[in-house]
């Protein structure tokens, strides 16, 4: 089939007898001056070490149910925690390298339960029970966490060329060690990690009791104490806003008996920002070396180009907790998995929704949150923000950085068909890079030219994860003006999959507003709240709208207790189906998980706090003298926001006959 497509002209040259974009002869210039490319200088390493906090923020929690790290302060406890083992060093080389200054980091947490007599790495006896992916990003100041079900069936693969066999994820562990997690994880997702991070059970205990404990949102009552082999393992935690010691801890992100492991990686995640808000509001300098006391024989850390972690690299982060605002969080799982119908109770999942989870983890949308609440609230939305450049004003030229044919000419092709102005080298100059060894895309811009950062960043959008932006360097500048000095050079690396990404498909669409699910019914909660009205030092509120599905819990409906000294609080306990959501009061006004809300809105003459995490609304807070009233979503956010909304504004006094 024959095209009269026209690809690669620019706008500005002038056309040679072949159709081809040549510059007109007085415009080329004799010398340029070009920023140099990556790696940074030394003087830049405290943003590089911004970045990395980011992923210690997120290491320091999760086994089994989450994994983590926190690294720190002394030269000698950085080599504690480095590399030591032949099953962490032969994954090193599979790691890219540390981010640049101003580029995102990506960390996989893996939390293995090394039980007694366990071997070690991949022993038989030893198993992960925690797979998350944490990226975070300087720039946009997002952290995002992407969980794996541990039966999630997968290709797994020992090395990254060949998969060995189609099993669960978590198997990977026990079949090539932690570079079988490592490699099944890249292969899967197509991200580049840059860093791996394993900590044990007792890592993971320790590590909560040195922070005196973890304030946490525990949904409903768990108890089981039929242990050992003819039970599951035991727990013992009654619900409400409350601090969890390192057992409980455990016992809470590892349980999944009487729900399923969806709702375990819930747990999980929530612990992590749970995690975030006591850093930043009682870590000190003080407590440092206890922490890493408790990390340094139960945590491993390798970096992409092998080494230990650097100081430099991670002196920063003690700040970083309170520089993520309210809606920056994003907590990404596969949407739409399926039971495999095997009797091994495998779930199952598509690339397409594979590639969804990847799109939200790596480009998460920080105008979601405003959107959806706006929606919700009957407002207008707010509009996406819109990129400062339209495609048709983004002038890129397509290098190929491989030794596969064709492989410019294709791609340059596809990224015209997006909008992008693509402009190609005149006749017989061959689109290649100056070296075919290139693994990832690269996106390199000219910083002399207004707006080719921008124009940098929406291009490396539609190539994926596996691209990285950076100046143009010196040895592509000559390749550069020949092409009419466009704002981009693209060069294509082996990682590239052939497809482009539409970018505009990365804004994730304005949920649509939904009728509240709620019915009128102050009768179901009103006479338990009367009954514990003397323990309560404040007026507590009745709950007039209730989720119309919903009622009491049968285990701690109405419980009174003190969430911390000198504070009291009411846990209202509500189940639909077999999921549960709250209802909170209390007069611990400052509780750290009241950090940092998305929204403030006033709604009836009264004053609320929205806490939404990508496009759910997953707290409301109420505050009214000297007390604060919490509707809290169910683990997965179950209820509409306009549910949440309802039963919010729903909340009145209880009256004082």
């Amino acid at each position: 089939m024959r095209t009269t497509l026209k690809r690669g002209m620019g706008r500005a040259a002038a056309v040679n007898g072949n159709g081809r974009a040549v510059m007109p002869p007085g415009v080329v210039e004799p010398m340029r001056r070009y920023s140099p490319p990556p790696p940074p200088p030394r003087s830049k390493r405290s943003t590089a070490a911004k970045i990395f906090g980011w992923i210690l923020l997120a290491l320091v929690i999760v086994v089994t149910g989450l994994a983590g790290g926190l690294y720190l302060y002394a030269h000698e406890t950085l080599n504690a925690i480095a590399p030591k083992t032949k099953e962490v060093k032969a994954s090193e080389k599979d790691l890219a390298g540390p981010p640049a200054p101003t580029e995102a980091a990506i960390a996989l947490v893996v939390g293995y339960d090394a039980r007694a007599g366990a071997g070690g790495f991949g022993a038989a006896d030893s198993r992960s029970d925690t797979i998350m992916l944490i990226r975070a990003d300087p720039v946009t100041n997002t952290l995002s966490m992407l969980s794996f079900p541990r039966d999630l069936q997968v290709p797994i693969y020992c090395d990254t060329t060949t998969a060995r066999t189609v099993d669960r994820i978590n198997s990977a562990w026990a079949t090539c060690s932690v570079k079988g997690t490592l490699d099944t994880v890249e292969k899967l997702t197509g991200i580049p990690i840059n860093y791996l991070i394993t900590v044990n059970f007792h890592g993971f205990k320790l590590l909560v009791n040195k922070m005196h404990g973890v304030y946490m949102q525990v949904d409903h009552r768990y108890i089981n104490t039929q242990g050992g082999p003819s039970g599951f393992a035991t727990i013992n935690i009654e619900p409400g806003y409350q601090k969890l010691d390192g057992q409980q801890a455990l016992d809470f992100v590892r349980f999944r008996h009487t729900d399923s492991d969806l709702y375990r990686l819930a747990r999980q995640q929530l612990f992590l920002e749970a995690l975030k808000d006591r850093l930043a509001s009682s870590l000190s300098l003080t407590s440092i070396p206890q922490i890493i006391g408790a990390l340094k024989n139960n945590v491993v850390v390798a970096r992409g180009g092998g080494g230990a972690v650097g100081f430099t690299e991670i002196e920063s982060y003690a700040g970083l907790a309170s520089h993520l605002g309210g809606g920056h969080l994003f907590r990404v799982q596969i949407p739409n998995l399926t039971d495999c119908g095997y009797l091994n109770a495998q779930v199952c999942t598509t690339t397409a929704d594979i590639q969804t989870a990847v799109t939200s983890f790596m480009h998460p949308d920080v105008s979601l949150p405003t959107r959806a609440n706006d929606v919700a609230l009957g407002h207008k939305p707010h509009e996406a923000k819109q990129p400062k450049l339209k495609r048709s004003q983004i002038t890129a030229l397509v290098l190929n950085g491989t030794t596969a044919t064709g492989l410019a000419r294709d791609t340059s092709f596809k990224l015209g068909l997006q909008g992008f102005h693509t402009v190609l080298l005149p006749d017989p100059i061959k689109a290649n890079a100056p070296t075919s060894a290139y693994n990832d895309n690269y996106v390199y811009y000219d910083a002399v030219q207004s707006n080719a950062k921008e124009a940098a960043r929406q291009v490396a959008i539609a190539f994926g994860p596996h691209t990285i932006t950076a100046p143009l360097p010196l040895a592509i500048a000559p390749i550069a003006l020949q092409a009419g000095n466009p704002l981009v050079v693209a060069v294509v690396g082996a990682s590239f999959s052939g497809e482009l990404i539409d970018p505009k498909a990365n804004i994730v669409a304005t949920p649509v507003r939904q009728t509240p699910s709620v019915s009128i019914n102050p009768g179901l909660s009103e006479s338990s709240i009367r009954a514990v009205r003397s323990k309560l030092p404040f007026r507590p509120m009745v709950p007039t709208a209730i989720e119309s599905s919903s009622q009491f819990a049968s285990l701690d409906p109405v419980r009174v207790y003190k969430p911390a000294p000198g504070q009291s609080a009411l846990c209202l306990t509500y189940v639909r189906g077999n999921v549960y959501w709250q209802i909170m009061e209390t007069d611990w006004t400052t509780a750290p998980i009241l950090r940092n809300p998305t929204q403030h809105t006033r709604i009836a003459g009264r004053n609320f706090e929205l806490y939404t995490v990508g496009g759910n609304i997953h707290m409301i807070v109420l505050r009214q003298g000297n007390a604060s009233y919490w509707v809290v979503n169910t683990l997965r956010d179950e209820l509409s926001n306009e549910t949440m909304l309802a039963i919010a504004k729903h909340l009145q006094p209880l009256s004082r006959k």
